[in-house]
C-alpha cells in the first residue's frame, strides 16, 4: 500500500457523517471528479483536530499530504489519471512507474468519496478550495 493509500485509510479511521451518495443529483464522478480535486485539499473530517490529515493534489502530478497535524513531515507522490477515470496514486515519483493505488471518486458538494480495491469502505474526506494548509 503507498503512503497515499495509507493517507486514505488514516482518513477512514476517522468518524465521518454519511458518505456520499454516487447517484446524487448533482454529484461528479469519475474523470471530471478527480480534474475537481487538482489545485484543492482533501481533510480529514474529524472537529476535534482540523487538518490532521490533509492530502493536496498539485497540478503536474504531485500529490503532497500531512498526517498528524502540522510540523509533520510533508510526504510526496505522483498521482495521474487512468484511462477509465480513476485517480491513481504511485509511491515511486517517477513518471513511468506503474505500481500505482487507484481510486474511484465522487464528489457531491464538498463531501468526497473514494473506493479503494484494498479498502472494504470508501473513505470519506471535506473538499477545501485551494491549499490552505500551505503543503
Amino acid at each position: 500500500m503507498t503512503e497515499f493509500a495509507l493517507g486514505l485509510a488514516i482518513l477512514a479511521g476517522a468518524s465521518f457523517p454519511a458518505a456520499v451518495d454516487a447517484e446524487a443529483p448533482g454529484a461528479t464522478t469519475g474523470r471530471a471528479a478527480v480534474e475537481k480535486l487538482v489545485g484543492n485539499t482533501l481533510e480529514e473530517d474529524d472537529s476535534a483536530s482540523p487538518g490532521a490529515h490533509v492530502i493536496f493534489l498539485k497540478q503536474g502530478g504531485i500529490a503532497r499530504m500531512r498526517e498528524h497535524g502540522k510540523g509533520q513531515p510533508i510526504m510526496k507522490q505522483r498521482w495521474t489519471i487512468s484511462p477509465d477515470g480513476l485517480l491513481c496514486v504511485s509511491e515511486n515519483r517517477s513518471p513511468g512507474n506503474t505500481d500505482s493505488e487507484c481510486a474511484t471518486v465522487v464528489i457531491d458538494g464538498d463531501r468526497v468519496e473514494m473506493s479503494v480495491a484494498d479498502l472494504d469502505e470508501p473513505l470519506t474526506a471535506r473538499l477545501l478550495p485551494g491549499n490552505p494548509y500551505k503543503l
